[in-house]
C-alpha cells in the first residue's frame, strides 16, 4: 500500500515539475557555480544531491531534504580546487515545527589574471570571482510528502565589471521511514528574466536507500541537463559506527580537465570521503578524480545549536 502511494504521488510531482522544465534553456550554461557539489557529501557519493534523508546539511541540495533536519544547524565548507581556485560556502538553517527555513552562500576566488594589451604586453591584473546567495524554505506536507524550494541570486565580478541574475530551485521528497527509502525529485537553477547567458539548469530524479542486511545507504541519481546532457550518478555510504561514515561515489559524467576530453579516463569522475560526528559537530571531507588534471578536495564542518 504504502509503495502503491509512493508511486501515486510521485506521479503527481512529476506532472507538476514538468510544467516548469519549459522555462529552461537548451544551451551550453555558465554559471557553473551553481552546478558544483559544494556539499562535501554530495561531492564524495558521485555528485548525488536530489534527496538526502540522513539529516545532515547538504549545500545546494534538494531544498525539500532540509526537511529531515530537527535542531538548528549551521556549516562551513571550503573547497581547494585546481590551479589555485578556492571555494567557500556557509548554509544555515533553522527549524520550527514542521516547516524549515534556510540561508545560504557560495563564493568562488579564481584568483588573479593579467590584462595585457594588443601586443601581449601585461597593462594590469584583474580578479575573477563568483557568487551565489539564497534563502530556502521547505516544509513536511504529509507523513510521506515533504516540499521545499530555494531563492537565490547569482553573482560575477571580472575586470571591474558586474552582472547579476536571479534563480530558483524546487524539490519534493516521498519518503517511507518503515523500508527507508526515499524518492526525490530536484529541479535546480531556474533563472528568473532572461539571463543574457544560460543557467546550468537540471533536472535531477534519485533514491537512497539503507539496505535491509548491510551497513550501506546507497544514491543513485538521473541527470537531464537542460544543454541536452542526460547522465548518471551513484554514491555509497558506509555505516561503518555511527559516528562514522565512509563514502564512495562516481558518475557517467567523466571529464578529464587536462584533455578536454570526456569518458578517457575512468578514474576521472570517481570520488570518495568520509564523515566524522561527535558530541554535536560533523566533520565531512570529499576528494573528487578530474583525470590528469588532479584531485580536488573539500571539507565542511558542521553543528548542531
Amino acid at each position: 500500500m504504502y509503495l502503491k502511494a509512493m508511486i501515486f504521488n510521485l506521479k503527481i510531482i512529476l506532472l507538476s515539475l514538468s510544467l516548469l522544465i519549459s522555462v529552461a534553456h537548451a544551451e551550453t550554461p555558465s554559471y557553473q557555480l551553481l552546478s558544483y557539489p559544494f556539499s562535501s557529501r554530495s561531492a564524495a557519493m558521485g555528485g548525488t544531491r536530489a534527496v538526502d534523508p540522513s539529516g545532515t546539511l547538504e549545500i545546494n541540495g534538494n531544498p525539500a531534504s532540509f526537511s529531515f533536519l530537527e535542531s538548528i544547524q549551521g556549516q562551513f565548507g571550503t573547497i581547494n580546487h585546481l590551479v589555485g581556485i578556492r571555494g567557500y560556502s556557509v548554509l544555515g538553517v533553522i527549524p520550527i515545527d514542521r516547516h524549515r527555513l534556510s540561508a545560504e552562500l557560495i563564493y568562488f576566488d579564481y584568483g588573479l589574471f593579467d590584462k595585457t594589451d594588443i601586443y601581449g604586453n601585461n597593462q594590469s591584473t584583474f580578479g575573477f570571482h563568483e557568487l551565489a546567495s539564497s534563502i530556502g524554505y521547505s516544509f513536511t506536507f504529509s507523513e510521506m510528502i515533504r516540499l521545499g524550494g530555494r531563492l537565490g541570486r547569482y553573482q560575477r565580478q571580472a575586470d571591474g565589471s558586474t552582472s547579476a541574475d536571479f534563480f530558483y530551485d524546487l524539490g519534493a521528497v516521498i519518503h517511507n521511514h518503515e523500508d527507508s527509502l526515499s524518492v526525490g525529485i530536484y529541479l535546480s537553477s531556474i533563472p528568473i528574466g532572461d539571463p543574457t547567458e544560460s543557467f546550468p539548469s537540471e533536472l535531477r530524479v534519485g533514491t537512497s536507500k539503507i539496505l535491509s542486511h548491510l551497513p550501506l545507504r546507497l544514491n543513485i541519481d538521473g541527470v537531464y541537463g537542460f544543454n541536452g546532457l542526460f547522465y548518471f550518478s551513484a554514491g555509497g555510504e558506509i555505516l561503518v559506527h555511527p559516528q562514522f561514515r565512509i563514502r564512495l561515489g562516481a558518475n557517467s559524467n567523466r571529464f578529464d580537465l587536462q584533455t578536454g576530453v570526456t569518458e578517457s579516463d575512468f578514474v576521472a569522475g570517481m570520488s570518495a570521503g568520509f564523515a566524522l560526528e561527535w558530541d554535536r559537530a560533523l566533520m565531512e571531507m570529499a576528494a573528487q578524480s578530474f583525470g590528469a588534471a588532479g584531485w580536488v578536495n573539500q571539507l565542511s564542518i558542521s553543528f548542531k545549536l
